[in-house]
């Protein structure tokens, strides 16, 4: 499996690169203890990663090492197949902590990273299953409607084009209905 380090570098020619050990360990979790506490869910709002490849691990690695946050930014990282299994769903931030993945839209809603460029390609089938599954089960864990499902680039404030033009909220939608 590709080390953080190795990742971060191959995929950001730019970023500082901090000690390869620093960068290592900047993909492990950290406690608990560092997160704050949403006072609710309202909103489910949905990620690219903008790379071929990635983890929540290699995510967490370059958040913590490279932006300097206490943790990964997204709630839950679905893989493609690259350093996680295709359709893997993979934890990052606790779901009750406010996440940093949307500015000034992290402090009541989760976060969901898919990786992938979908500007460029387009999501698996076995990432469209598992998201669905995952949509699914927080709307109806927080009580909320599919309208509560967001695409980045549809808040406010943002300028963002993710999760790319292939990933649309047609899509999202349709994958709650997969089987």
């Amino acid at each position: 499996m590709q080390s953080c380090a190795d990742w971060i570098t191959d995929n950001f020619e730019d970023a500082v690169n901090p000690d390869t050990d620093d960068l290592n360990r900047a993909g492990e979790k950290p406690p608990d203890s560092v997160y704050t506490r949403m006072k609710g869910v309202n909103s489910l709002i949905i990620h690219h990663s903008a790379t071929a490849t990635g983890s929540a691990r290699v995510f967490r690695a370059f958040h913590r090492a490279i932006n300097g946050w206490v943790d990964i930014g997204y709630h839950f990282v679905i893989g493609n197949g690259s350093l996680s299994e295709d359709g893997e769903v993979e934890e990052g931030r606790p779901p009750w902590a406010v996440g940093a993945h949307a500015r000034k839209h992290n402090g009541d809603t989760i976060g969901i990273c898919l990786v992938g460029n979908f500007s460029d390609t387009y999501p698996t089938e076995e990432q469209m299953k598992s998201l669905g599954m995952l949509l699914k089960s927080l709307l109806s864990e927080y009580d909320l409607s599919s309208s509560s499902i967001i695409l980045h680039r549809d808040l406010s404030g943002c300028k963002t084009v993710c999760p790319g033009k292939n990933l649309t909220r047609e899509i999202i939608i349709n994958s709650i209905s997969y089987p």
